[in-house]
């Protein structure tokens, strides 16, 4: 069935704005277990290398491909229908499927049948940013709309923060008992246990969602529309606007692979570099991440708000190149300078914080520029792109610098500072050229609007 909820009058109010703050909280609680579920293989690298016989460059592979392309790819179709139909439900379904892979990831055997899991949980998953930006954007007006988006996203922070706290010390507690026998999934080893213990509170959420009121589409609607408009559209937008779209897209997804390729090896780098356990890694950097990046979107939402209250109308673009400029230096004392784990751990909190700053701001600037009716899609758009260059090729570009270019696995620190160092600058530049674009977009949207 087509949703049956239909649009609002342009002067209807905006919903009760308590409940809209509580569908936050629970999508942001998705967000949350998401991020748990495909983060948790960082901390069983040495435990999957060592059962499965594999190289760096085959757990960066794992860590991102199977699960960055095919998210993308289902994000096409899955914005389509969430244009059309309920956005709650088709998150409820997601979430059901990908806590079921994330456990299946837990019964593989050997390589390939962990990347047939991996890429269950990017599918599941790929249901839930497009139809949450979506929700959102319903329950908020414009000016509240950086801040709840950035709630949201800190979601993403919040679950690699708990995957590495929490997780690692269920791992840790895990070998402590050794191989698990558990009815009707037999013999399991503690890295695998791991993974199917990971599924199981996402199929909680898909209960609590039930809660969640699919909201009053504002604007123009998908409803009876074809499928062949909405994409003529769709394509009519995205040549109208491929200046702002290309710049948007092109410098958030660089900033998304350097974040992958940091969730995926930071505990390894810790472990290698200073000789601490996964468990020990995962705790600090879990802290880290749980309280500076969590603090630096919800920073991010506000400094945007702050911007725009001002008269800055490029506020999203603006407050993310602004605290872009220091990340690289910064993450030269993480993984050249630092003489010590904990220097390196206190670098990494300020890197942490700056490079949290856009978790939220990307989506609050491609939902001011787009239509009610295009929301969905072009979450997906920018999904597609973003998981293609930054989640596929965040944890591989890392593990094949660290393979074939220094050849060596203990210079795994090396790597990473190539990723860090040499991305952020090209993000700046872009950004920079990319201020004027937007605030033309926005006048141009805005405009139609009022027509």
């Amino acid at each position: 069935m087509h949703d049956q909820v239909k649009a609002p009058p342009a002067e209807a109010p905006w919903p009760n704005q308590t409940y809209a703050w509580y569908v936050v909280i629970v999508l942001y609680f998705g967000a949350v277990i998401s991020f748990l579920d495909r983060q948790i293989i960082s901390l069983v690298v040495a435990d999957i290398k060592a059962d499965l016989g594999l190289t760096d460059f085959e757990i960066g592979l794992l860590q991102g491909p199977p699960f960055g392309i095919f998210y993308a790819l289902m994000s096409v179709p899955i914005a389509l229908a969430a244009d059309q139909h309920s956005r709650r439900n088709i998150i409820i379904a997601g979430v059901t499927f990908w806590s079921m892979a994330t456990a299946a990831c837990g019964l593989a055997s050997g390589f390939w049948h962990l990347f047939l899991a991996r890429i269950g949980v990017g599918v599941g998953e790929a249901t839930l940013s497009p139809s949450a930006y979506s929700i959102i954007s319903d329950y908020f007006p414009k000016r509240k709309l950086a801040m709840a988006m950035s709630v949201f996203t800190m979601g993403n922070l919040t679950g690699v923060g708990v995957a590495m706290v929490l997780g690692g010390a269920l791992i840790a507690a895990l070998k402590q008992m050794g191989p698990l026998d558990v009815p009707l999934l037999g013999e399991l080893r503690p890295w695998q246990a791991a993974f199917v213990a990971a599924g199981i509170p996402g199929l909680v959420l898909a209960v609590l969602l039930l809660t969640v009121r699919e909201p009053l589409r504002r604007g123009r609607t998908s409803h009876g529309v074809s499928s062949r408009q909405q994409m003529g559209e769709f394509g009519a937008f995205v040549k109208a606007h491929r200046g702002t779209l290309t710049t948007l897209f092109v410098s958030y997804s660089l900033l998304v692979l350097v974040a992958y390729g940091n969730f995926s090896w930071m505990v390894v780098f810790f472990s290698r570099s200073f000789g601490w356990t996964a468990s020990e890694a995962g705790y600090v950097y879990g802290m880290v991440v749980l309280v500076f990046g969590t603090g630096g979107a919800f920073f991010g939402g506000w400094y945007a708000s702050w911007l725009e209250r001002r008269g800055y109308r490029d506020a999203p673009f603006r407050a993310t190149l602004i605290c872009a400029i220091p990340t690289a230096p910064v993450a030269a004392g993480v993984f050249l300078f630092a003489p010590d784990a904990w220097w390196a751990a206190a670098f990494l909190a300020l890197w942490q914080f700056l490079a949290a700053v856009p978790a939220g701001l990307s989506g609050a600037a491609m939902m001011s520029i787009t239509p009610n009716q295009m929301r969905a899609k072009i979450s997906s758009f920018y999904l597609f792109v973003s998981n293609i260059v930054g989640i596929s090729l965040g944890a591989t570009s890392v593990g094949f610098l660290t393979t074939f270019v220094f050849r060596d696995d203990q210079l795994l620190a090396w790597s990473l500072a190539a990723v860090n160092c040499a991305l952020p600058p090209v993000v700046c530049v872009l950004m920079y050229i990319g201020l004027k674009k937007y605030r033309k977009s926005l006048a141009e949207t805005e405009a139609a609007a009022a027509a």
